[in-house]
């Protein structure tokens, strides 16, 4: 059966909504919770963006996190996609959790490490690298130990037939990706950090050599 806020429309979102989950500044997006039917869902929304930026690139945007949602549909730690109420909205899965950002050092527990990594894994061996996972807010602890990705705004979707240029693009990426529980372990548990992850940490990958050449630096 489909999720009710399938049927969101721009004109629901404010009279839905229960709460305020991020409230965006600048470029960024706004995140409510909304209620519809009995059932709740989260909405991503970029409609009080400066007008050229919600009416040229909050589109963009939110084809590519909606394109790489519905490339990871069933993942169980990734949003439901839902849908597009408008070209500058859309309504997903509402996952509970806490941002792995607000965890300080001696905060996480061991266990919640390779959690992380098998979240991590389960979006790459559909094609999809998040390509921002170093702001550890986009990654969330569930009360009951789940990790959960969100913020898919940067996603790349590989694994596709006659584009070479994505797939490549996206294998690079998950590199990039693979970088975040050593990142996460440096912040909040260094003593844990093994020498396969301060290698990681250590050395670029080739992506991230040819960017720094390429901005010299």
């Amino acid at each position: 059966m489909n999720h009710p806020a399938t049927k969101l429309k721009r004109a629901d979102i404010a009279p839905l909504t229960t709460r305020v989950l991020h409230r965006g500044r600048g470029f960024q997006s706004s995140v409510f919770l909304v209620e519809i039917e009995g059932q709740v869902a989260a909405v991503k929304d970029y409609a009080d963006t400066p007008k050229w930026f919600r009416t040229f690139v909050a589109p963009l945007l939110l084809r590519r996190e909606s394109r790489a949602l519905r490339a990871l549909d069933g993942v169980s730690c990734v949003p439901r996609f839902y849908g597009r109420p408008d070209s500058h909205s859309m309504a997903m899965q509402f996952l509970p959790g806490t941002p792995l950002d607000t965890f300080a050092l001696g905060e996480l527990a061991p266990e919640v490490f390779p959690r992380v990594q098998a979240a991590i894994d389960a979006i790459h061996a559909r094609h999809v690298s998040h390509c921002d996972l170093k702001r550890r807010s986009n990654l969330l602890l569930s009360p009951d130990g789940e990790i959960y990705l969100i913020d898919f705004a940067a996603a790349v979707v590989g694994g596709k037939t006659f584009a070479p240029f994505s797939n490549r693009l996206q294998k690079q990426m998950a590199l990039i990706d693979d970088k975040s529980v050593p990142r996460l372990k440096k912040f909040v548990a260094p003593e844990l950090l093994t020498d396969e992850d301060r290698a990681k940490l250590n050395n670029p990958t080739p992506l991230e050599k040819w960017a720094k050449k390429l901005l010299g630096r």
